[in-house]
């Protein structure tokens, strides 16, 4: 049976990377995203929609309104939104988008998916969040979106303690700067030394495609060295 998985966020570049990994593993990809990016995402994956293994859907508010009509081997949860400026700078209505769409969206689309399809006793299922090192420590002009990470860092431990019984596994994949339109708002970093999405794309799809009983729930890819641009 070929197995299928869900992307959330999938105009993003690391959502894009990911989908382009299981769909080379023999996946099928259902991708979810603004009803502002459809073109984009038809676009990037015109010839797997033709071929069938792709399908796109949209949403015109809020991901929490998608409703899954089948059950999925794999979710994985990429939107968020990011704008690095101090606090003080910051609007409260930013800071509210900022924490619905990265925390409390994923949060509540993945009652609703547990909800609507219980897991089997005898079936794995994974939902894969998209942490960052951001999870682990706190760095300044990013104060909500740290305060995102690590609230995802500790749902992804209560969930996985919640279902340990389970087949039903969640992970946190927490890398360093990368190089997508995200990584490109942080000017004051050298791009040269960002990681390839590409990369940590693959590792994301190694672990959720492995057949054996290895799980690490936390996965952390920092960069070795970090460059400053020169001022």
């Amino acid at each position: 049976m070929t197995k299928t998985a869900l992307i959330f966020g999938a105009s993003g570049g690391l959502a894009t990377a990911v989908a382009e990994k299981l769909l080379a593993r023999g996946w099928e990809v259902d991708l979810v995203s603004r009803e502002s990016r459809r073109t984009q995402v038809e676009r990037c994956f015109a010839g797997s929609i033709s071929a069938g293994a792709v399908r796109v859907f949209t949403v015109a508010n809020g991901y929490t309104e998608f409703i899954a009509a089948r059950p999925y081997q794999c979710y994985v949860f990429t939107q968020a939104l990011f704008e690095p400026r101090l606090l003080i700078d910051t609007i409260d209505g930013r800071i509210e988008d900022e924490i619905a769409v990265g925390l409390t969206g994923p949060i509540m689309l993945t009652r609703s998916l547990l909800r609507a399809h219980p897991p089997m006793s005898d079936e794995r299922r994974d939902f894969a969040f998209i942490g960052s090192t951001s999870a682990y420590a706190g760095f300044k002009k990013t104060a909500s979106y740290c305060a995102i990470k690590h609230g995802l860092l500790g749902f992804v431990r209560a969930m996985n303690d919640e279902y340990a019984d389970t087949e039903t596994r969640f992970w946190l994949f927490s890398m360093g700067t990368m190089n997508t339109g995200m990584g490109a708002l942080l000017t004051e970093q050298d791009p040269s030394s960002f990681l390839q999405s590409d990369a940590v794309a693959g590792r994301i799809a190694d672990c959720l495609t492995s057949a054996t009983n290895l799980f690490e729930p936390e996965i952390l890819m920092r960069r070795r060295k970090i460059r400053l641009n020169a001022t």
